[in-house]
């Protein structure tokens, strides 16, 4: 057995230490090779625990789409998953439920349902992160920059490690979705107390627009357009700093 593999077992039944788990799920998130030797391994394991089933009792299934890449059928997702407690996939939807998130999660179980608005889909799954989603990713500058990259030659625009600093923020990974059959890079940054604030870039062919803001509940949101892109700043943070947010990146993104 590789070692890939017996990590991929621990995990599955739940016998991972939380740092070792961590760092294996936001593997999952950007590997699909590895995502389906954990799909094949978890296939012969043990019965698939009960704990995803609160997590999708609390995801907005019929309000969710936009992760899915297009041509994928889209599915309900199984009411059973693996031995991975609640509080392990909310680390792990990083790239899962959305995010992250979202990247492993929402394209596996199908959870992003039809939504005109891109900023709202963003706004349901946004509205799954926790302190504990992101905060301990803390990738180096040659990994930073690596995944900044991959975002880039999807989405375009001036990502680098230096373009997307943000004082008082902390880069913890970036990564691709899709919404609408356009790709949809995500760069996830955490404050000081580990909540999360996410950079959004849909290639969409825009118009360019001024920036806008707006509050959705405790979510600040800034949108604008540019060079055929649509961008939006989102988290749990003042308006106000929301918008100085988007003013600052699109001077340099």
């Amino acid at each position: 057995m590789s070692d890939d593999d017996a990590e991929l077992v621990a995990l599955i039944d739940n016998e991972l230490e939380e740092s070792r788990r961590t760092a294996l799920l936001a593997r999952l998130a950007g590997d699909e090779r590895l995502r389906q030797r954990y799909d094949e391994l978890r296939q012969t394991n043990t019965p698939l625990a009960a704990s995803f089933d609160a997590l999708l009792e609390q995801a907005p299934l019929s309000r969710l789409r936009a992760a899915v890449p297009g041509g994928e059928p889209l599915h309900r997702p199984s009411r059973r998953f693996s031995g991975v407690a609640l509080r392990e996939l909310a680390a792990g939807l990083v790239l899962g439920l959305a995010v992250g998130a979202a990247i492993w999660a929402a394209s596996a179980f199908g959870l992003f349902g039809g939504r005109d608005d891109w900023r709202s889909a963003i706004t349901d799954y946004t509205r799954l992160y926790t302190s504990e989603t992101f905060s301990p990713l803390n990738p180096d500058l040659a990994q930073q920059a690596k995944e900044l990259s991959d975002v880039r030659a999807r989405v375009g625009g001036n990502l680098t490690p230096e373009t997307i600093a943000l004082a008082g923020l902390r880069f913890t990974t970036a990564f691709m979705l899709s919404y609408g059959g356009y790709p949809l890079g995500v760069i996830a940054y955490v404050d000081p107390t580990g909540a999360p604030v996410l950079l959004c870039m849909l290639a969409n062919h825009a118009p360019d627009a001024p920036i806008r803001s707006e509050r959705r509940g405790d979510l600040s949101l800034a949108s604008w357009s540019d060079d055929g892109r649509s961008y939006l700043v989102i988290g749990r943070l003042s308006e106000e700093r929301a918008v100085a947010m988007a003013q600052t990146l699109g001077k340099r993104v």
